[in-house]
């Protein structure tokens, strides 16, 4: 009779702890995607992941440096579990021809930053297709001129560095436009044009 009631409650206790697990397990679960709905958002249209409080777009395969490096604070297994998620969320590009660039009349990307100091080739093939390559240094307009439309600096190397203007007479683009990025990493980084008073 002992032995049944210590057999009963045996099992009783292992139903509990069971039970117990299994729910420890899922309110871990549930605090990790508040952790990922607090971190992130998914841009459906452009299909990207925005982490908003670093302000920039991270690509799923670099998830997890992202997390261990920018969110030392998250554990093990909430990091765990938001590359699951994300790993589950098949619209995000995994390579960079599926990411889709807002155009230039769209409003700003939300939770990223906007910079006004925009340089856009104003070139136009002979398709009359216009350029729309646009960045935010003159040495990287300069560079796409020479090297994508033969374009030739009017002013000579050498001499006095002060006396010579920012921007060639001849330039082949335009200043001043409103753009933002999406990454920070190699292929998938570059700039793009939006809306936005300048």
């Amino acid at each position: 009779m002992q032995a049944h009631q210590f057999s009963y409650k045996a099992v009783c206790q292992y139903k509990f702890f069971r039970s117990l697990k299994s729910f420890v397990c899922i309110f871990k679960l549930y605090f990790s995607m508040d952790e990922f709905h607090r971190l992130f958002e998914v841009d459906s249209r452009s299909r990207i992941l925005i982490c908003t409080s670093c302000q920039y777009a991270v690509v799923p395969a670099h998830l997890s440096k992202h997390l261990r490096t920018h969110h030392k604070r998250l554990t093990l297994q909430q990091r765990r579990a938001i590359i699951s998620a994300v790993d589950e969320i098949s619209i995000l590009a995994r390579v960079p021809s599926d990411v889709v660039y807002p155009s230039p009349n769209d409003p700003p990307v939300a939770n990223l930053p906007v910079y006004f100091d925009g340089l856009k080739c104003s070139s136009i093939d002979s398709r009359g297709v216009p350029c729309s390559y646009i960045c935010r240094t003159p040495r990287g307009i300069r560079e796409h001129c020479e090297q994508k439309h033969s374009w030739v600096n009017s002013q000579k190397r050498g001499g006095d560095a002060r006396s010579k203007q920012v921007h060639a007479r001849n330039k082949i683009w335009t200043e001043n436009h409103a753009c933002q990025r999406f990454f920070r990493v190699g292929v998938w980084q570059h700039y793009f044009e939006v809306a936005g008073k300048t």
